[in-house]
């Protein structure tokens, strides 16, 4: 008795072991990137916030090395600016510029730098390929810029060569669109986190300016991201931005001058983007090769900082002395008013950089001057002018992006100063509210509209934009020759499924025009002609797209016919039929592209008789596929009526191959046909369902 005891005791341990073993291998096979598409989705993400931290991380040590060399001063470049005279204050930006200039030259054949709007069209509109040779030229020629005086924020080029190399990675490893752009919006996120320390802030940049997407599977990535990114950089670098003194609300009658604040930044803020680009139009018009704009750009911040050095460069130390209260009012003015033109100026030197940390300075000196004026008619109730250039440098990024939200919280990650969090949101909602009704522009998309990209639309035309006709369009649909007599067409039009019209193409393709079964069914009728007549007499000719048309713009031509499908045809001379695109071919890309829902869109092509040009598309989410199945002997006897396969199975059938006959398909199944042994049904669906079909 001891002994069975013993044996069976033995028995349930290794037993016990043997299932224990068997969990811990699956848990480690579902976490195994080679065998669980999702883990390595992850480690993608992960990837990308390190690439972004180290951008950053490095980025910051050249830009310190890079000024260590020039100005031969380890000091920071106000600092080494109040020092020089003033015709080396004028020079130092000058030379940066054309240094910098002849980086691009030779770096990207005389292109010049688009910056965020790049990132921009390659996540909202897929118009754009971010190239990272492209993207590391540009950071070295924003580093000689930045590094000389120029006045042009880091966080410009730490965000583009991060996104840039998650699009490499993205190019390499054959992702997904959809995933891709996230990727490259996890790059933006995460260079944005590395300049500020800010993940959150960053996270939201992304969605509320680069993406105008709040969905959740997009929020996830970003902040992974930029968590990881950041905690690089904190572990390398440091804590908060700005270290701001214990600021506090004194009295809520406060309130009254941060809305004031509100407003003020909603109108210098469409100051600012209008200086911006009414400046950067004018090298444009000038017959001058890049390096001469740069000169003058160059000359221009220079001959501004002469005045006001503490526009030079990043401008971080600017802001510090300013959140500090040490500065007098007539100087703020000036460096507020000089920060704008010399930003103005820098950009249209065509140097590349970043205009947020611009942005923040010109804030922090308009919340600067407000506070002072504030300060000095009620003392005894209103906070230091440090605590209103907090709240200005929130106000004016709202005002500039539109994005209350991201600048509220970028704002209180940077300075790590909560009990302002009230004045800050009040600020920035009036900001943006206001800087919105003058214009719907922000500073990110004004340059987008400038070129005709009209990114602020209703984000479902935005998308549908960036779809062509040729993308969704069938290239096969029912035709027939001019010459097709009316028995003939009538016998045509038995044999199809669907009812939808025939289009009458000639033997070169030239478009006739079409025939719905409403015109057959009056020619039948005319018993006296009705024998002579033929398809050309009896075409129509209807509103017609080009392949090239993005699909935004043919909605219209749905409104003044009543089939639901309009003729492609080629842009010669003459038009030549191309297909037809259907009213549901562009509900099915409106879903795919802007809803982001996971219902399938499949096209499915028949292996015989398949010609050469035929779209042969699967555009399935991970957990669906395709599979061609034999009818199960329990489903056999009965018809796809019967089975019900959509409720019962949460299938769609694409296509039967009969077992009797030439065993073609027949695309769709016939709902009545009875399944017979040998049947084989091409299904649609999850792949758990289809095992439960192939099992019944």
């Amino acid at each position: 008795m001891t002994h069975d005891s013993g044996s069976r005791t033995r028995g349930l341990g290794r037993l016990s072991l043997k299932r224990l073993r068997r969990r811990v291998l699956g848990i480690a096979e579902r976490l195994d990137p080679l065998h669980n598409p999702e883990a390595s989705y992850v480690l993608l993400i992960v990837t990308v916030g390190i690439i972004g931290g180290l951008t950053g991380v490095i980025y910051r040590g050249l830009l310190r090395l890079y000024q260590g060399i020039v100005f031969a001063s380890q000091d920071d470049i106000l600092t080494i600016a109040q020092r020089l005279p003033w015709q080396q204050r004028l020079l130092y930006p000058a030379a940066g510029a054309v240094l910098a200039a002849v980086v691009l030259r030779y770096g990207l054949k005389g292109g010049r730098s688009e910056g965020m709007t790049e990132i921009m069209e390659a996540v909202v509109l897929k118009e754009k390929v971010l190239r990272f040779r492209q993207a590391l030229w540009k950071g070295a020629a924003s580093l000689v810029a930045i590094g000389s005086g120029m006045s042009l924020g880091r966080e410009g080029p730490m965000a583009q060569i991060s996104a840039a190399a998650a699009g490499r990675i993205s190019e390499i490893l054959r992702i997904s669109t959809d995933k891709r752009r996230i990727l490259i919006g996890c790059g933006v996120a995460a260079g944005m986190s590395a300049a500020y320390n800010a993940p959150i802030g960053a996270s939201l940049f992304v969605m509320e300016v680069i993406a105008g997407n709040f969905a959740m599977d997009i929020f996830g990535p970003l902040v992974i991201a930029s968590v990881v990114s950041t905690l690089l950089t904190y572990g390398i670098i440091g804590s908060a931005i700005y270290e701001t003194p214990g600021f506090e609300l004194v009295s809520t009658w406060e309130f009254v001058f941060f809305v004031a604040l509100g407003i003020a930044c909603a109108l210098v803020g469409r100051i600012f983007i209008t200086v911006l680009f009414g400046v950067g139009r004018v090298p444009a018009r000038l017959p001058l090769p890049p390096w001469a704009i740069a000169l003058i750009g160059g000359i221009g911040v220079g001959a501004i900082a002469i005045k006001v050095p503490h526009i030079l460069g990043n401008g971080y130390e600017g802001v510090d002395q300013m959140l500090k209260g040490a500065l007098p009012f007539q100087l703020l003015a000036w460096m507020m008013a000089g920060k704008v033109l010399a930003t103005a100026f820098s950009l249209g030197s065509g140097s590349p950089g970043g205009v947020f940390t611009p942005t923040i300075f010109t804030g922090a000196a308009l919340g600067g001057l407000v506070g002072t004026g504030a300060h000095a008619l009620w003392p005894a109730h209103t906070a230091p002018p440090g605590a209103y250039a907090l709240v200005g440098m929130a106000g004016l990024l709202a005002a500039t992006t539109h994005a209350p939200i991201m600048s509220t919280l970028i704002v209180f990650e940077m300075s790590l100063n909560y009990k302002l969090i009230l004045p800050v949101m009040v600020c920035a909602g009036v900001a943006a509210l206001i800087s919105r009704s003058i214009r719907k522009d922000s500073i990110y998309t004004e340059r987008l509209r400038r070129r005709g990209v009209d990114i602020d639309l209703a984000i479902e035309e935005t998308a549908l934009q960036s779809i062509k006709v040729e993308e969704v369009m069938w290239p096969d649909p029912p035709t027939a020759l001019p010459a097709t007599p009316l028995r003939a067409l009538m016998d045509q039009f038995l044999h199809m499924r669907g009812g939808g019209p025939i289009h009458v193409v000639d033997a070169q393709r030239r478009y006739i025009g079409l025939i719905d079964v409403h015109d057959l069914l009056a020619a039948a009728d005319k018993k006296d002609v009705g024998d002579l007549l033929i398809a050309g007499d009896l075409a129509r000719m209807v509103p017609y797209v080009n392949p090239g048309e993005p699909v935004s713009r043919i909605m219209e031509k749905f409104w003044f016919q009543e089939y639901g499908q309009l003729p492609v045809l080629t842009e010669g001379t003459p038009p030549l039929f191309h297909g037809i695109v259907t009213r549901r071919d562009v509900l099915r890309a409106f879903d795919r592209e802007v809803l982001q829902r996971k219902l399938l869109t499949v096209r499915y092509d028949p292996a015989e008789d398949s010609r050469r040009d035929r779209s042969k598309t699967v555009d399935l989410p991970d957990e669906f596929a395709i599979q061609e199945l034999p009818v199960p002997p329990s489903l056999q006897g009965r018809t796809l009526i019967d089975l019900d396969l959509p409720h019962r199975f949460l299938l769609t059938a694409l296509a039967l191959k009969p077992a009797d006959g030439d065993r073609r398909e027949i695309i769709p199944p016939p709902a009545d046909k009875t399944l017979a042994d040998g049947d084989r049904l091409v299904l649609v669906g999850r792949r758990q369902d289809l095992a439960r079909f192939a099992n019944a």
